[in-house]
């Protein structure tokens, strides 16, 4: 049912009350007729529907396998009224329609077979009012599940230990901190000359716990490094490039490294030891000083203040080293734990969560048994449907 459409205990009782008056008396009319109720009939009426159906547009080239179809279900009838499974009078109306079948009169066959279509359509009626019934009985206690499971669930709750606004700006900030963190990260990579940045870069990978990738197997930063710290003024301007800057140089042709730096099979050289390197910083660029709310925080107490000393170590590009700073003093005291674990819950129980820090959940789970209980109660006062349908 769609929210806000769950049955109550008084609308099932008034719906149940009815129901059961209605399937007494569409039971009258025909209970004392056997096969109507329990399907017997439509199953038989069902058989010589078909046959005369496929045998009104038949030809004679059929006949021996048309006689011996009606006589299976004669002799079926023979055996069901003997077993007093349908009533005679209705066996004598599927007589007759068998009788007129075999005689190719169809015309015939189909309104003895027509007969009994009032009858039919009294026990189908008996069958509807039934299954309203057993829907209805089940809807009840399917909800009764519902409830039960979700107080449940709800009871498991614990009390967030700070407020949803507190844990919004807990998440904010973090987002905050990404945000700013990132932007002075590709303004070093895009400003900062080269012999500056690949040395703290690699200093920064090497020491681990910050993100900035290290040297991969097989590559080796070692031939770049002393090709940066070679002060002649040949390669002066190959120091002065920005990290981005060296990323362009492999497009140039030999000639024109030559022309600008002087030795281009010593540059080419430098930058294919580190290449795979290099792109790796290019790749994890956005992602490398990220931090995430829902991250350990044993690991973040580590890793924070590292990513905070790496910034200092950039510059005073903005404020991300500052947010960093106050990052590690709410990791410190403990705040940024009961944030981390409020935000958690607010996440995985969303509203219920809310309420529960508001403490109105406590008087939704008591509604809850409630409701569970008034509709426990009204459903032990009606039959189940499976001994309504049995008679």
């Amino acid at each position: 049912m769609p929210p806000g459409d769950e049955p109550t205990a008084e609308s099932f009782e008034s719906e149940a009350t009815e129901l059961l008056e209605s399937i007494g008396r569409a039971r009258k009319k025909v209970e004392g007729i056997a096969g109507v109720l329990d399907g017997t009939l439509d199953r038989y009426r069902e058989r010589i529907d078909r046959l005369i159906r496929e045998s009104e547009v038949d030809n004679w080239r059929q006949v021996r396998i048309f006689t011996r179809d009606v006589e299976t279900i004669a002799a079926d009838l023979g055996k069901a009224v003997k077993e007093k499974r349908l009533s005679p009078r209705v066996v004598a109306w599927l007589d007759a329609a068998l009788r007129k079948a075999r005689r190719r009169d169809f015309y015939g066959a189909r309104k003895a077979w027509r007969r009994l279509d009032r009858i039919a359509e009294q026990g189908a009626e008996v069958r509807r009012l039934q299954g309203r019934y057993r829907e209805a009985y089940r809807s009840i206690e399917s909800r009764i599940r519902q409830l039960k499971t979700q107080v449940e669930r709800l009871e498991k709750i614990p009390k967030p230990p700070t407020s949803p606004e507190e844990a919004r700006a807990f998440n904010e900030s973090v987002d905050r901190f990404n945000e700013a963190s990132t932007a002075a990260y590709l303004d070093f990579l895009s400003r900062a000359r080269a012999d500056l940045a690949i040395p703290l870069l690699l200093d920064a990978g090497q020491g681990g716990g910050i993100g900035v990738p290290a040297p991969p197997p097989g590559s080796d930063p070692d031939p770049l490094m002393r090709l940066l710290s070679n002060a002649s003024p040949q390669v002066e301007a190959f120091r002065g490039r920005t990290f981005y800057g060296l990323l362009e140089l492999p497009g140039y042709s030999d000639a024109k490294l030559t022309h600008i730096y002087g030795d281009s099979r010593l540059i080419r050289g430098a930058l294919d030891e580190a290449w795979s390197w290099l792109k790796a910083i290019r790749e994890d660029e956005r992602r490398s000083l990220q931090i995430q709310w829902s991250e350990d925080a044993l690991m973040l107490r580590r890793r924070v203040p590292s990513v905070v000393a790496f910034l200092e170590r950039l510059g005073k590009m903005n404020d991300a080293a500052d947010r960093g700073r106050e990052l590690v003093a709410s990791l410190n005291d403990g705040r940024f734990e009961s944030h981390q674990t409020a935000a958690r819950l607010y996440a995985t129980h969303g509203e219920a969560a809310e309420r529960k820090w508001r403490g109105a959940l406590a008087k939704d789970i008591e509604g809850m048994r409630k409701e569970a209980a008034e509709l426990s109660a009204v459903l032990k006062k009606f039959t189940d449907p499976a001994k309504v349908e049995s008679g």
